[in-house]
């Protein structure tokens, strides 16, 4: 065959081989293998074929047939299908696509931030023994894959669906595992839950941008968000340049070592001096260096307190320990080889990405300890952020309004789900006063577009950052408020409470279970309707008998629960000169007596208003009282 007929046959087959692929039948990326699909609701399945193909159906006894329309796009109903599995899915068109291991549940979208993100094998406590013991067939997860879109996409570009266990566990969600397994266990009913969240997003980018146009403090987003003048895809691309570069750059850990500046004897007489840990943050790239002398060099130990996100430790020149956003022991087990008694030249570079805020070291937790003694590393330290160039600028694009909704939400609407648990709020405390409009149209804007009112249960931020001995202010406990009080107005939502399980220095607690099992004891009552109180006591009403108050309270009425014994900490009173004192506290009932020497004609209480504050006071049901004020101060 000549060169130019064996050019024209393989023209001919590649032809041949690209109609043939247009013509083959394509589905929705989560109608696959494993699936879980809702109970009880019709079963709507549709895809994409050759335009005219006949297109059918068949599930267990049901076989429906329809025809691609001029698009391509086709649509089927069949009845709707009573739980059950597995089963197989038959769909034939211009090609047959059989789907296996098919159970009929019921489907909840995850949605939120890090603390819904975060998954057991993150350092979650009881983990091991949880992923050991999770082969659930009847659990499957589905994670749609991160993605930001100034318009509504239709489909995934990507996922898989995951039966529950051993192997697969450990990249679920914890929280949504907790839940799955307790609503499985306890029901029979198999779990399907998708995913859908992104750490550090605030709540506005997961509400349609139209819907924010009539939110408080979200106008003016929304319609530069909507402006078809503005080239958001421009934009995007050349962002995508910045991002690429910038954690290049913070993860590297090799290219850095050409600075030199991890080396012992260089020039730093034009370095700056700064003492650790910092209280005001260190921008960009920063580089700390440290003489410290030791007598010993044996059994040698560093603690960081809490090393940056990103962190390579150097010392005489060595590298001896890096952080890439994994969650490293805070202690690290120095090579006695690399030490020498006498001068020893310890350097740091550090790097935070978030927010180009960098924090390092913690009070008594910044150490270096050998066989001899232990050497405080608080203190002066030699300082630059001029080493390397400053962090590249870049937008988070995922932050602004409707733009996760357009890509990780707006996608799912066709396929019926349950209901939704979210947690998220932290990323909206400095803007609390607007959280509750917000988070109430997020709500009811996913109902209005699935076209039914499911449950939505969702968890009230935890306890985080430092704790005080006296009254405080407190946005988050406004942000707190904003999700009571969103539960309160908003129908068929429930409440998880966990201001008893955060941690100081982490926002991430490690206590999953406990917030997946509140969950589920609010899906109990607002899915099935049992009988139970589902929630820590909530603020009902107060009255004022001269030098104390009264407090009476929902879901106490099986009585009360102090893990300390008679000591009960966390209420606060005020007088008309509005300073709040710490509350003596008498449990009478189902209600709470409130006084104070220092307040003799109490007018206002509040409850856990702080940050992080002691909780002891629980309902007989082990859930905690739910923060409080009655005060608009």
């Amino acid at each position: 065959m000549s060169i130019k007929l064996c050019k024209s046959f393989l023209f001919v087959v590649l032809m041949l081989q690209t109609s043939l692929e247009a013509q083959k039948m394509k589905l929705p990326i989560l109608f696959s293998d494993h699936m879980v699909y809702q109970r009880d609701k019709p079963f709507l399945i549709w895809g994409w074929d050759e335009p005219g193909q006949p297109v059918t159906v068949e599930l267990s006894n049901y076989r429906q047939t329809s025809t691609a329309d001029d698009t391509g796009r086709w649509e089927i109903e069949l009845p709707a299908q009573s739980m059950g599995g597995p089963y197989s899915i038959t769909i034939k068109g211009s090609t047959t696509e059989i789907l296996s291991d098919i159970y009929i549940g019921d489907i909840w979208i995850a949605g939120g931030q890090s603390n819904m993100e975060w998954k057991l094998n993150m350092g979650i406590i009881g983990a091991e023994e949880e992923i050991h013991n999770s082969d659930y067939p009847g659990i499957r997860f589905f994670e749609i894959p991160k993605i930001y879109s100034f318009q509504e996409r239709s489909t995934l570009d990507s996922g898989e669906w995951y039966v529950s266990n051993p192997v697969n566990s450990p990249n679920f969600s914890a929280v949504a595992w907790y839940y799955a397994k307790k609503y499985h266990l306890e029901t029979g009913i198999p779990i399907g839950i998708i995913s859908s969240n992104w750490g550090g997003t605030p709540a506005e980018s997961w509400v349609p941008e139209d819907e924010l146009l009539v939110v408080p403090g979200y106008e003016e987003e929304a319609s530069e968000i909507l402006n078809p003048e503005i080239e958001w895809d421009k934009l995007v691309k050349d962002n995508s340049k910045n991002e690429s570069e910038l954690y290049r750059r913070v993860a590297d850990t090799t290219d850095i070592i050409h600075f030199g500046v991890h080396l012992e004897n260089i020039d730093i007489s034009d370095w700056d001096i700064v003492d650790l840990p910092n209280s005001k943050p260190l921008t960009d790239f920063v580089w700390l260096r440290k003489t410290i002398d030791l007598k010993s060099i044996d059994n040698v130990q560093l603690s960081f307190g809490k090393p940056g996100k990103f962190t390579v430790l150097y010392i005489n020149g060595e590298q001896v320990y890096s952080k890439i956003w994994s969650d490293d022991p805070r202690i690290i087990e120095i090579d006695k080889n690399i030490l020498r008694i006498g001068e020893n030249t310890i350097a740091i570079r550090t790097v935070e990405d978030w927010d180009n805020k960098t924090f390092i070291g913690a009070t008594n937790q910044f150490w270096i300890e050998t066989a001899l003694n232990r050497i405080s590393l608080e203190g002066s330290w030699n300082f630059s952020n001029k080493i390397e160039p400053p962090l590249p600028e870049i937008t988070r694009f995922q932050h602004l309004s409707g733009t996760l909704y357009n890509g990780m939400i707006h996608p799912l609407i066709k396929f019926p789900i349950k209901g939704t648990i979210w947690y998220q709020g932290e990323s909206n405390v400095v803007t609390h006063q607007y959280y509750k409009a917000l988070f109430s149209r997020l709500i009811e804007s996913w109902r209005d577009k699935w076209g039914y009112d499911f449950p939505f249960l969702f968890v009230q931020l935890a306890n985080y950052q430092e704790r005080f001995d006296y009254p405080t202010e407190s946005s988050w406990a406004k942000l707190r408020e904003a999700q009571t009080q969103t539960f309160q107005e908003v129908d068929r939502t429930g409440i998880a409470v966990a201001i008893d399980i955060g941690q100081a220095n982490d926002i991430h607690p490690r206590n999953k279970k406990d917030v997946g099992e509140r969950l589920w004891m609010a899906a109990r009552k607002v899915v099935f309707e049992e009988d139970i109180i589902h929630s820590g006591p909530m603020y009902k009403s107060h009255e004022i008998h001269d030098n104390y108050v009264e407090v009476s309270f929902h879901f106490a009425e099986n009585g009360w629960y102090n893990k300390e014994g008679d000591n009960i900490e966390g209420f606060a009173i005020a007088g008309q000169d509005s300073v709040f004192h710490w509350a003596n506290v008498k449990l009478v009932g189902s209600t709470v007596v409130l006084s104070s020497d220092q307040v003799q004609n109490p007018i206002e209480i509040r409850y856990a208003w702080a940050d992080n504050p002691k909780v002891t006071l629980y309902n007989s049901e082990g859930l905690p009282v739910i923060p409080f004020r009655t005060d608009d101060w």
